[in-house]
């Protein structure tokens, strides 16, 4: 099953500049919570010319969250919810 990608949403743009990180700034703190992709990735993501995961994305949403939280500022990027290989499946009665 493919993976379902989308671009970045309007609240993590305007996070990434109430941040005020740079690029390479913003990509240090995703990979240190587990991000997988590439400096020039995580550029198009923010451009938007990328699709990202909900893993991915829910990293970076975290590194920004954080980053606002040090600053003072609430919550601003939302998570997406994971998808899952079982999408759409239904459990057999009795399970």
């Amino acid at each position: 099953m493919p993976a379902f990608s989308a671009p970045a949403c309007g609240l993590t743009l305007v996070a990434w500049r109430m941040a005020d990180l740079t690029p390479p700034e913003l990509w240090w703190r995703y990979i240190g919570l587990g991000g997988n992709r590439t400096p020039d990735a995580l550029a198009d993501y923010l451009a938007g010319t990328a699709d990202w995961p909900a893993f991915e994305h829910n990293i970076l949403a975290q590194a920004l969250n954080e980053h606002l939280w040090d600053l003072g500022c609430p919550t601003l990027v939302p998570h997406r919810p994971p998808q899952s290989h079982l999408h759409g499946a239904h459990l057999a009665p009795g399970w």
